[in-house]
């Protein structure tokens, strides 16, 4: 018969020994196993703070966009007409190219009334933070400018073109192109992953309407518990994580806010004209105003973003065509698809409220984000080719070896 004190000293020498065997961090860290879960997790924590600094970052960005100190000021011209102007209100100069203030400050006269406009200018990185006191500015907004100004002075040799300069505009085009795809690929960098495992996504959505077809109207606890603990598990199952999709569709977004606050406030492209389009100006407000030029950016702009926007569910259900899909399948699919159509639709008149230079932004990136799709989706049917060419070759061996052993 056993000793309940004896067992309780053992008990507590078992514990003892428990916490002293306990590993310390570096212990953990030369196991690979180990190594492994905590690298594992301090990338997660990584990613989720990442996320959180740049959904903070672009709120705090938009909002400081249209503070004072921030706008961007027209002023009226000998003729009469509103336009923007180098040196008004806020401006980013990039020092470090060369660039200078163009004044500090300006005044228009109407009548017998004078109205003077303060004068905000970034000239340096240091001064991105100091100044604005924001991640925005000081993350995206400023580094973004002196990549696309880099980019543009080293293809004309100037951020100053004189009037009438062709040969400005076109490369201030091809600098707008080679930034949107440095960007791009540094997003795709961060969202791989998730790039490569579409497939798996848009058919986790699909798992997803069952589930919550099987328990639509039941509005009981019981009911979500178990509708959750089913998501769950087929999040775990698919190894889709709805995380990953959010932070593929945002890693890119703030630079997006910083090309519509570089576009208003650098001094290099509020002078930049593409042929008859003025950067600066707004389509919408300048076919208002008689100038049909500018309809050809939505006429480029709209089949794009509709493709982008839409590509990757054809894509889908051309892959799943074989496919029986179930009712709530087919309504979550459809779903699916006039949401897009929505989105894109209500794009039309984000672009055409916005400067011109960012609705070419927008080109750019929506050509890109085709591309993009298209490649990922023909990668992932070679792989399956692949997968599928490998089973049927190893199915062969095996008959081969079957029929030496028969004889």
């Amino acid at each position: 018969m056993s000793n309940p004190k004896k067992n309780g000293v053992m008990s507590y020498m078992n514990s003892n020994s428990t916490t002293k065997s306990k590993k310390t961090f570096w212990q953990k860290m030369s196991d690979s196993n180990d190594r492994k879960r905590i690298l594992k997790l301090i990338w997660k924590w990584f990613k989720i703070l990442g996320f959180l600094f740049i959904i903070i970052s672009m709120i705090w960005g938009c909002v400081q966009m249209y503070q004072d100190p921030y706008l961007i000021q027209e002023v009226t011209d000998m003729t009469g007409r509103r336009v923007y102007m180098p040196g008004v209100s806020f401006e980013i100069v990039i020092s470090a190219l060369g660039e200078k203030p163009s004044q500090n400050w300006a005044v228009i006269v109407t009548g017998l009334n004078g109205q003077q406009y303060a004068y905000n200018v970034i000239s340096s990185w240091s001064e991105a933070f100091s100044k604005t006191g924001s991640p925005f500015y000081g993350f995206f907004v400023y580094p973004t400018a002196l990549l696309l100004n880099s980019l543009i002075k080293g293809m004309s040799g100037t951020l100053n073109p004189e009037l009438g300069n062709t040969s400005y505009g076109v490369s201030v085009i091809f600098a707008i192109l080679f930034t949107v795809i440095i960007i791009k690929s540094i997003s795709l960098a961060f969202t791989w992953k998730s790039q490569v495992n579409q497939h798996k996504q848009q058919a986790f959505q699909l798992k997803q309407a069952d589930i919550q077809a099987k328990y639509k109207g039941d509005k009981s606890p019981q009911a979500r518990q178990k509708m959750s603990a089913e998501m769950q598990a087929l999040q775990k199952k698919e190894g889709f994580s709805p995380f990953s999709s959010m932070a593929g569709a945002f890693a890119s977004m703030p630079f997006l806010f910083a090309i519509y606050a570089i576009v208003r406030s650098t001094k290099s492209l509020k002078i930049a004209n593409v042929g008859m389009i003025a950067l600066i100006e707004k389509p919408w407000s300048q076919m208002l105003n008689g100038e049909v030029i500018y309809l050809s950016l939505l006429a480029v702009y709209l089949p794009l973003q509709i493709i982008s926007m839409l590509l990757p569910l054809v894509l889908q259900s051309i892959k799943q065509k074989s496919i029986t899909l179930t009712e709530a399948q087919r309504k979550s699919r459809k779903k699916q698809f006039i949401m897009q159509g929505v989105f894109a639709f209500v794009f039309i008149f984000v672009v055409a409220s916005v400067a011109s230079g960012v609705a070419i932004y927008w080109i750019f990136s929506s050509t890109f984000q085709i591309i993009q799709t298209l490649g990922f989706f023909f990668w992932n049917q070679h792989k399956a080719n692949r997968s599928v060419q490998e089973v049927q070759r190893r199915k062969r061996q095996e008959e081969r070896r079957l029929k030496k052993l028969s004889k």
